[in-house]
């Protein structure tokens, strides 16, 4: 979704995926296939026209063979300090109103991402994400499904937790009507 004036954050964003494509020489043509993402849309990305969803990030992520967090940080921030004032807020999917905001970015070592996830009711379906590593989820409030490829769903409520491997197709899902919030870590290396 274009913007007719683009914020900092999505012009900062464009400029670090922009830098990552160029560093690795990789053309915005092989991007789009290697991410399954249009290249109409990763060329407004780059241009800060539009704000990434955390699905999109990932995917150019695993294409460029980086961090997730490495788009995310904010600008004029060192990694190794933790956050200051308002978190990043970004959608968790293109097809799903819901969003995150992001604790951690990465870090400097980029070992460790956090985000609280914002589930409200109605706003669609997270899509499936795999990545490197392993993801530690914790209720905030309300209940949530936590669903892994090859095992059955998992219910959580507030104050409950689960830990998984990245590697294996996995997402979260609202459980009913009421809202909720996550905690999820991810870890690798």
């Amino acid at each position: 979704m274009s913007r007719s004036e683009p914020t900092p954050e999505a012009v900062e964003v464009g400029r670090v995926i922009r830098a990552c494509r160029k560093r690795s020489g990789v053309s915005m043509q092989v991007l789009a296939a290697r991410s399954g993402l249009s290249q109409p849309f990763l060329s407004q990305l780059e241009r800060g026209l539009t704000t990434p969803s955390l699905s999109s990030i990932y995917r150019i992520a695993e294409a460029l063979d980086v961090s997730p967090g490495t788009f995310l940080r904010p600008p004029d921030r060192p990694g190794t300090v933790s956050h200051e004032g308002d978190p990043q807020v970004i959608r968790v999917s293109e097809t799903a109103g819901q969003v995150a905001q992001v604790l951690i970015p990465g870090g400097s070592s980029g070992l460790m991402e956090a985000y609280e996830h914002h589930f409200e009711p109605g706003q669609g379906e997270r899509g499936w994400f795999r990545h490197p590593g392993e993801d530690f989820l914790y209720v905030l409030e309300g209940e949530v499904v936590l669903e892994v490829e090859g095992e059955e769903p998992l219910t959580l409520r507030a104050g409950q937790s689960a830990h998984h491997r990245g590697d294996v197709p996995h997402r979260c899902r609202l459980a009913g009507p009421v809202p909720a919030r996550t905690l999820l870590v991810t870890a690798s290396g």
